[in-house]
This record gives structure tokens, sequence and C-alpha cells, in this order.
């Protein structure tokens, strides 16, 4: 998908102003002692990582137009242990044991969108490239007593010169003759000014008027294998506030939009499994002994649209 390929220059052309990487702790609030990792472009792209929050993202700004939502709690490191806890920021990602709501099958309890969310990642490298981006590499892992696990491998990078980022992540699973699934769900979370009365979506070049809404609601359907993304603009009164992701539809067949009224919230979901209870979306999954791997990809990018 050649949108999540990290773009290089043109032979013989310039090469860009490199990204710039700070690594920062928070002083004070919900958020005190959490680690961050701050990238900025060229482009005017300001981008927050999380990595006491799987390497998420916090809020990212174009040209200081910010992008995300922050609820009550702020952007306070995960908790595991926690069922129901919000999911600030631009991005969480849900998985990969488990997504959407709680779930107690035996003696085992699935916590709200899963297990990865609530885990801190060991960053493995925050470094340029040859070509200015910026790469930053973690690893994050889950596992229980009886020999379960889920590992994510992450890459994200910023190119100097592109309102961009792209996010590559690899999930490995391991399993003792355990149904262990690999099940992910990646939580774009929309909020003001992007979010108002004249927001305009379209989901493969085609405009959903029913999608912004006033009312509560949650909604999945197909999503097209050929990756053609998903546009969100305030309705052209701010050239800055203009929003797309494109993501695989070959390892992320389903789209879900969720939309919460009360707080502005909008989330834009590409996710492996349809809006069906566990037991139903796993009765016919084998036990799994050894491991399997999936690959992921999204690209999320910000003001116009360049060629």
């Amino acid at each position: 998908m050649s949108c999540c390929s990290t773009p290089k220059p043109a032979s013989g052309s310039p090469m860009a102003e490199p990204c710039r990487l700070r690594s920062l702790r928070f002083d004070g609030g919900p958020e005190d002692g959490a680690r961050l990792i701050e990238v900025e472009n060229a482009a005017g792209l300001s981008v927050d990582l999380l990595p006491d929050r799987c390497l998420d993202l916090g809020l990212v700004r174009y040209r200081g137009a910010p992008f995300g939502w922050i609820g009550p709690s702020g952007l306070a490191p995960a908790r595991p242990g926690e069922m129901d806890q919000a999911l600030g920021g631009l991005l969480c990602t849900c998985g990969f044991d488990h997504i959407r709501q709680p779930v107690t099958e035996g003696a085992r309890t699935f916590p709200l969108h899963g297990s990865m969310s609530l885990r801190r990642a060991r960053v493995t490298a925050a470094h340029l490239l040859g070509d200015g981006s910026a790469e930053i590499r973690a690893t994050v892992s889950h596992g229980t007593l009886s020999g379960q696990s889920w590992r994510l491998d992450r890459r994200v990078t910023v190119p100097p010169d592109r309102a961009e980022i792209h996010i590559e992540d690899r999930v490995t699973a391991q399993g003792q003759s355990e149904v262990t699934p690999i099940m992910a769900l990646y939580h774009v979370n929309l909020g003001a000014p992007l979010i108002g009365p004249e927001t305009r979506i379209e989901v493969a070049a085609s405009l959903r008027p029913e999608l912004p809404g006033t009312a509560d609601f949650t909604a999945c359907e197909p999503a097209l294998a050929g990756g053609p993304p998903v546009r969100v603009s305030d309705g052209g009164a701010d050239p800055r506030l203009r929003f797309r992701l494109r993501f695989d539809g070959q390892s992320l067949p389903w789209l879900q939009f969720h939309r919460r009224a009360n707080g502005g919230l909008f989330c834009i979901e590409p996710a492996t499994h349809d809006r069906r209870p566990r037991n139903e979306l796993l009765r016919d999954a084998a036990p799994l002994v050894g491991s399997i791997d999936r690959s992921f990809r999204l690209c999320l990018g910000f003001g116009p649209e360049t060629a």
C-alpha cells in the first residue's frame, strides 16, 4: 500500500530539513512522570507519541491545529487491571487478545478493548533516517499464566516534509492448546475543532452525511480491500482541518464508526472482526499450538493533500 511506505526524496533533489526528535516526561497532572516522544517536521506537523500507552498517539498538531480527543482523565499512563478507562489521544491500539466491550469467559476477564493498550512499550529506536525521516520502534508484550502471549513490534515513521504518520505493526501470538486469536481495532479519536456542525466525512470518495450526526451511535461495515481513504474535514472553513486515514482493508476488513455526542467525540475504527459477541466470532477458531503473526499498516494524513 503506497501510502504506508516512507517517502524518499527524488534523485538529485535537495533533502528536506530533517525531523526533530525529543524525549521528554510529563510534569504534573494525571500524566505526571509518563514518557513522551515528540516529533516535528518541516511540513508543520507535531506528533506526540506515548511509550507508556503502547506507543500510541497523543495529540497531533498540523500548523497549530490540534487533532485528537482528550477526556477528563487526560493522557494518564495505562493501568493494567482497569476495566474501563478513557481512550484519550488521536490513536489507541485495541487488542490483541480482545476488542470492544469487556467480557468474562470462565475465570478470565477481558478488559474494554483488550489488553495491549494497557501495556508500556520498550522503545528500541528513536532516531533519524538517512532521508531525514524520524523512526521510532518499540515492542509491547502481554501474556497469561497458561502460556498465551501477544507481542507487538511497532514502527512509526514521520517523513521530513509531508504531514503524514506511518504506522507498521507486526503482531505475534503464541499459544499452548488454547484459542489464541489476534484481534485488532485501531481507535482513531477525533474531536473539536475538526468535529462540529459542519463536519464532512467521505469514505472511498463517497460523501457520508449520516456519519457526523449529533446523536450517539456505533456502526460497523465491511472495508474495501483496496484501502481507499476515509477523509474528514471541518466543511472547508479552515484548510488545516483536514484528516485522512488509509489502512489495508485485507488485514483490517471491517470499518467501525462511533459517535459520542456528549464530549464531541467521533471515532474511526478499522478492525479485524465484525461487531459481534466474542463467543460468536471465535466459535469455530482452532486452539493454537505454536505461534502465528499478522501485520497491519496505517497512514494518517493532515491538511491539504499533496501529489
